[in-house]
């Protein structure tokens, strides 16, 4: 009788716990700014700038949200893919084209477009940049993982990658980050690489459809939630978002950015 007494009890306190959670997360976001605009894609970079897309143009937002840059290229058609993390040499991907774009701080080409059918990449569907001005491939047609370095170089190259990791992935983003490679596949999870393409572990949080690499956390942007995953202790936050319908989410600078229909919000971390 008091085990089941102390077992209710014990329900009680964690349902308790659970519910204050909840809310103190829902507490520690404050609105700070709204930057207005029907756009595509979101990414941000370590100051806290704001990346737009609008089908094949590119927009810069300051930290205060003013409108710094932009870029076209209508040769190109839609940028499908946009990897900010060295605001340095932000990288466009047009993958119908099998064509990298490099952009320097003002949005202005650094270098000619890569063309990767040059480099036999033709099929390649996903890219990131990479350490010392490098940059990641991945062709899903012939499971080739390769790294360049600024001269076009092959430095790694990881074949049959399928093999490697024991699955049938299906990946729909790449990211580096502290010489981390994570590639996010939806219905398997995330599978992580060293520097040199070395297969380290799955995570297996399903469902994400995009991530975030911050610190010791990655940020899993779910359906209707976010997911922060701690790469240390290995625990599972749910962090409770102020809108439920957004196309993308961004944490930077203790600010979370949420695209939405009608443009991007930003919600300060306290």
């Amino acid at each position: 009788m008091r085990s089941l007494v102390a077992m209710r009890f014990f329900s009680v306190i964690l349902l308790f716990i659970l519910m204050w959670a909840q809310v103190a997360c829902a507490q520690e976001l404050e609105y700070d700014r709204f930057i207005p605009g029907e756009f595509n894609m979101l990414s941000t970079d370590h100051i806290g700038r704001v990346y737009v897309t609008k089908h094949d143009e590119l927009f810069l937002y300051s930290e205060k949200g003013d409108l710094m840059y932009q870029f076209s290229d209508l040769s190109r058609g839609e940028i499908e893919l946009l990897d900010t993390r060295n605001p340095l040499k932000i990288l466009l991907f047009y993958p119908d084209y099998s064509q990298i774009a490099f952009l320097d701080n003002t949005l202005s080409a650094t270098r000619e477009n890569v063309n990767l059918m040059s480099l036999g990449l033709e099929l390649a569907r996903l890219a990131c940049t990479s350490f010392d001005n490098g940059f990641w491939v991945y062709d899903p047609v012939s499971f080739r993982l390769v790294r360049f370095d600024q001269g076009l170089n092959v430095t790694n190259e990881v074949s049959n990658i399928n093999q490697l990791v024991g699955a049938d992935i299906n990946p729909n983003q790449m990211v580096e980050f502290d010489s981390w490679l994570y590639m996010n596949d939806p219905d398997q999870g995330v599978f992580v690489f060293d520097s040199f393409g070395t297969y380290t572990k799955l995570i297996p949080i399903k469902g994400a459809r995009q991530i975030n690499v911050r610190g010791n956390g990655i940020f899993l942007q779910m359906d209707d939630k976010l997911i922060k995953y701690d790469t240390l202790s290995f625990e599972q936050i749910e962090i409770q978002l102020p809108v439920q319908d957004f196309t993308a989410i961004s944490i930077e600078k203790k600010h979370l950015f949420i695209l939405g229909k009608k443009g991007v919000s930003v919600y300060r971390l306290n």
